[in-house]
């Protein structure tokens, strides 16, 4: 099977605070903005605790192409290298790395829930050689901004990956929330991004409203459903502050900067203040941040109350 693998390592010895440079690898599910600032944030702690990549800490970095089977792929090499640990961007990557070490630590981001993915007994205590961030939130929390923004919505699309367990979870917990208020969710599934702008293109007609859960397929693919939103005039809310700087109407949802941080500053406590990943508790932000973009609201047909863009943390 050919395998493509994006890779960038950065190595080289030091003179710095280890005999040796600690290894750390990093494999990513898929490149968007999103996945990307958890991976920024953690090298940004790395950097501000005073250590110097390529000398003190080598990072090796794959990204797995939002392929299941490269993931594994990825984290079979770093258990084979020894890596001193294993950084895992979203949850078929942390799944890949568990199934094969229970001696090197991982530290997880872009992992909505770690039990339901059966990589951590509770968040509390994960309970083996695995603990990160989590970008946990109810979906109910995030989805009422549809209520918010436009009242009179009465059928909600959404787009996700069956194929992602953290989509499945999130679309479930959002047809108990449709259900409480009376509302329909209209959803449409895809296999790859080249799936999402046929799939955004059916629900045109069919909803008031796009929702996006936090799905790596459909977040990687998201100027497919700009397009259609904007041509048909469907207003799309997401679950990413990315995607809110990217083009959609508006979201409600994590900083991923701060959780990499956060993701960041538990390996560092692993790896030179010897914390144990099994009693490490998961780490999550408690309160979430709202982003909005008037001018992409603008294109879509909406406008959106003054009230609502007040209180945003973030106004692209």
């Amino acid at each position: 099977m050919a395998l493509f693998l994006s890779a960038i390592v950065v190595s080289a010895f030091s003179a710095g605070t280890a005999a040796a440079p600690v290894h750390i690898g990093i494999v990513q599910f898929v490149e968007h903005p999103a996945l990307d600032a958890f991976r920024i944030g953690f090298i940004q702690a790395l950097e501000d605790a005073g250590y110097v990549i390529g000398q003190d800490i080598v990072l090796e970095y794959h990204n797995a192409q939002g392929d299941f089977v490269v993931s594994r792929t990825i984290a079979e090499k770093f258990v084979r290298d020894q890596v001193d640990l294993i950084f895992a961007i979203a949850t078929g990557p942390v799944q890949a790395a568990a199934a094969l070490t229970e001696t090197i630590p991982i530290v997880f981001a872009g992992v909505r829930d770690p039990v339901g993915a059966g990589v951590a007994e509770s968040f509390e205590r994960p309970g083996r050689n695995i603990t990160g961030t989590s970008h946990w939130t109810p979906v109910s929390e995030q989805i009422k901004l549809v209520r918010e923004i436009m009242p009179d919505a009465r059928r909600i699309g959404i787009l996700y990956n069956a194929g992602e367990l953290n989509s499945v979870i999130q679309v479930e917990e959002a047809r108990q929330w449709a259900a409480g208020y009376g509302l329909t969710l209209v959803e449409r599934t895809v296999v790859s991004t080249n799936d999402v702008r046929q799939a955004a293109e059916s629900l045109v007609g069919n909803v008031d409203v796009i929702f996006l859960p936090t799905d790596n397929t459909v977040v990687s693919a998201l100027e497919s459903v700009l397009f259609v939103a904007e041509r048909f005039r469907i207003p799309v809310i997401a679950s990413d502050i990315a995607s809110a700087q990217r083009g959609v109407a508006a979201a409600y949802g994590v900083d991923e900067v701060k959780l990499g941080r956060q993701a960041g500053e538990m390996a560092l406590r692993i790896l030179f203040e010897g914390a144990d990943p099994a009693t490490t508790p998961v780490e999550t932000q408690r309160v979430l941040d709202l982003a909005v973009n008037e001018d992409a609201a603008r294109r879509m047909g909406l406008t959106i109350p003054p009230e609502v863009v007040e209180r945003a943390q973030y106004r692209f």
